[in-house]
């Protein structure tokens, strides 16, 4: 290993001209006291600027939170009105089969028939009268055949404005 002496190193012969380090000309110093009341303050406004955020944040999410639960009400009150809805209409389609079912059945037969069958009833009344008439069970004049029947006695119980 070679040793290294004070021969191995070389030497510049360019020196800086100018003062390394310069002196201050203003020789006043900042006030401390006050440096550090204004970092207090500037400190005290970040916290009271941090606190509000804190609290915009907090009322930001309870307004979020209160809308997502009024939406959450309104989507359950629309669901148990749909139930509802659903269960009157299934009541009212039941009532509404009951009275179908105890409706006489000539109400839904067409008005053309309803007048063939009444047309046919008249036909089957006439020839049982013709038939009466010719097997000689009513003679005479009809009208003279039947005995008048007095009108019912007035009632007083009877209020009817028709009558």
């Amino acid at each position: 290993v070679k040793p290294y002496g004070a021969d191995n190193f070389s030497v510049t012969r360019y020196h800086i001209s100018e003062p390394y380090v310069d002196r201050e000309v203003d020789g006043e110093q900042p006030d401390a006291r006050l440096a550090a009341e204004e970092e207090g303050k500037r400190l005290e406004e970040l916290h009271r600027e941090a606190e509000r955020e804190r609290r915009e944040q907090l009322e930001k999410a309870h307004l979020r939170g209160s809308h997502a639960l009024r939406k959450v009400h309104l989507a359950q009150d629309r669901e148990r009105l749909l139930k509802e809805l659903e269960q009157m209409q299934y009541m009212d389609r039941m009532r509404r089969r009951q009275i179908v079912a105890q409706m006489p059945p000539q109400i839904f037969v067409p008005a053309y028939k309803r007048m063939e069958i009444k047309e046919e009833w008249q036909r089957e009344l006439e020839f049982a009268f013709e038939d009466m008439y010719s097997e000689g069970k009513i003679k005479g004049d009809l009208i003279l055949q039947f005995e008048p029947q007095p009108l019912p006695a007035p009632s007083d119980t009877c209020q009817d404005n028709d009558l």
